[in-house]
């Protein structure tokens, strides 16, 4: 099984699209703790847990991953401190 393969099974499923960002936050030149702290995109119930939460906010990591399920106009987000830790918290 190629690594494409391998990494495509650890994600979750979507017909429309899906994206996995990286520190989108220091392109706003802000913290991982003002964003949780705004909540306008980044909220505490979208980390894939408490512990998650608080150790983006010690590290000032944020790994994010959205897709859209079955349309265009709904989708999930979920957030981590680390790549293991979302794609470990998306197939919980």
């Amino acid at each position: 099984m190629s690594i494409v393969d391998q990494f495509s099974a650890l994600l979750p499923k979507y017909a429309c699209s899906m994206s996995i960002t990286h520190n989108d936050h220091l392109g706003v030149y802000e913290t991982v703790a003002q964003q949780v702290s705004d909540g306008s995109w980044v909220t505490r119930s979208d980390f894939v847990s408490d512990a998650e939460c608080e150790r983006a906010i010690e590290t000032n990591e944020l790994w994010a991953i959205q897709w859209y399920p079955d349309t265009p106009v709904g989708f999930y987000k979920r957030f981590a401190s680390t790549l293991e830790a979302l794609l470990e918290g998306i197939n919980d």
